[in-house]
């Protein structure tokens, strides 16, 4: 907790660039401000549930030599055993530049 100690966000995002308005949900996401605990956490899985229905899922295939990058700012993402982890390492960098404070 000390480390890392809880932060409040906003419920949705609008990305800096091009305006687009996105959920910003997730396992981070505990609580909804101003809302009773029981009422916050339906509505939290009904976001959440919306969010991960097919026609808004990617999912890579991936192939030797691929590089994927995606913005935070505007996905939910999760790792799937997706190919054979005993044979092939999973090496992960993350990069974290400064921006805009969400609004």
């Amino acid at each position: 907790m000390r480390e890392r100690p809880p932060v409040d966000h906003p419920l949705v995002r609008t990305h800096p660039v091009s305006g687009a308005k996105t959920l910003y949900i997730g396992n981070h996401a505990s609580r909804i401000l101003g809302i009773p605990e029981e009422k916050g956490d339906a509505l939290l899985l009904e976001l959440l549930e919306h969010a991960t229905q097919p026609q808004f899922i990617y999912t890579h295939r991936w192939q030797d030599g691929d590089l994927v990058m995606w913005d935070n700012r505007c996905l939910l993402h999760r790792a799937l055993a997706n190919y054979e982890m005993a044979k092939h390492r999973r090496v992960l960098h993350r990069t974290v530049v400064t921006g805009t404070v969400p609004f």
